[in-house]
């Protein structure tokens, strides 16, 4: 059964988007932390660390977005 543009299935791919992001971010933000406490670099390593991890999880969200809108278009042929 399809519920608008995405089947059921994709849905728990889609709900878990969110999840996947904010660990991205949070693993950034946790390793520019353990950085700045190692080499007394506060606050850049942090900084850093959350630029890479929304970065990482944008990358994330990008590439299922377009795994999605090509399944869904082998559907629709």
């Amino acid at each position: 059964m399809r519920y608008g543009p995405f089947a059921a299935q994709d849905f728990a791919t889609i709900s878990t988007l969110g999840m996947e992001f904010a660990v991205a971010v949070a693993l950034g933000v946790g390793g520019g932390y353990y950085f700045d406490r190692k080499m007394g670099s506060v606050p850049w390593g942090t900084l850093v660390g959350v630029l890479v991890g929304f970065a990482l999880g944008m990358y994330i969200v990008i590439k299922e977005a377009k795994r999605l809108e090509k399944a869904q278009s082998k559907d629709q042929r």
